[in-house]
């Protein structure tokens, strides 16, 4: 599929092709960066229109190193367009898949370092405030594609699409449910939208995931996956296989892959507390 790049940037290569976004790598009066465009297919559907507002809603309000820098947005006769600071690093997903071609797990002492400084940066992430009070941002989509372990051992967070915030139109309202099994299960039975709450369980079975290599749920395809998760989650006894990290640190991943929200770390500061 071909990516039109807006004026004054050059296309440099075709990154990725999701549901919603064609994301690219540009290059913008002379510096790299990622552009993101609504599939044309998508183009005029109210939610994904939507998902591009939320994210660049949330990169223009956030100023957080885990984040990417919004660079401006823009519409031309080919939609709507995102620019945005290239981030580098190599996903949680990446690693696993990597490690695993070399027939080994991640190393134990980078999946701790990896656990707690994602959970440290979505506490902060999670805290931030602007001019009119706190932000009350939670991602929405957290998994193994959108947690970055970036160049300096820094955590780092992708793709706001379904991210939400304080005072959110009611217009920008959609039923994402975020990226299977790595998704709470009240969210994935449609009983409540993303939260910081969700947020805190996806960033565990991430976190499980990355020290484990999976699989996280016996279900395959995404009908039979969506019915598992909402009606079991994912197997806490997962954490005992996740080497690398401390009997606090698994037991805290499992509090919080609690089926019952009440149950589980009432934050992600809670939970990067119990990861250090």
């Amino acid at each position: 599929m071909l990516f039109d790049p807006p004026e004054h940037t050059e296309l440099c290569a075709l990154l990725a092709t999701g549901t919603v976004f064609q994301v690219a790598l540009v290059r913008d009066h002379g510096e790299l960066a990622v552009c993101k465009r609504l599939l044309p297919r998508v183009r005029d559907e109210p939610a994904a229109r939507a998902a591009m507002v939320r994210e660049a809603t949330v990169l223009a309000r956030a100023r957080h190193a885990a984040l990417p820098a919004l660079r401006r947005v823009g519409q031309d006769a080919h939609g709507p367009f995102v620019i945005e600071a290239r981030v580098e690093g190599t996903s949680a997903r990446g690693l696993v898949e990597g490690w695993r071609a070399r027939g080994l797990p991640v190393p134990p002492r980078l999946v701790a370092h990896l656990a707690a400084a994602a959970a440290e940066a979505l506490a902060e992430l999670h805290e931030l405030s602007g001019e009119q009070g706190p932000l009350g941002l939670s991602h929405g989509d957290l998994g193994p594609d959108h947690l970055v372990l970036g160049p300096l051992g820094d955590a780092r967070f992708l793709d706001f699409g379904a991210a939400r915030f304080a005072g959110m139109a009611t217009s920008l309202e959609t039923a994402d449910r975020g990226t299977l099994p790595f998704v709470a299960p009240e969210v994935a039975r449609g009983e409540a939208p993303p939260g910081q709450g969700a947020d805190v369980y996806a960033l565990a079975a991430t976190l499980v995931y990355l020290a484990t290599g999976g699989p996280m749920c016996a279900a395959r395809d995404e009908a039979a996956m969506l019915l598992e998760i909402g009606e079991r989650g994912i197997d806490a006894g997962l954490c005992a296989r996740a080497a690398g990290l401390s009997a606090g640190a698994r037991a805290a991943l499992g509090k919080a892959l609690a089926l019952d929200p009440a149950a589980r770390p009432a934050t992600a500061r809670e939970l990067a507390g119990a990861l250090l």
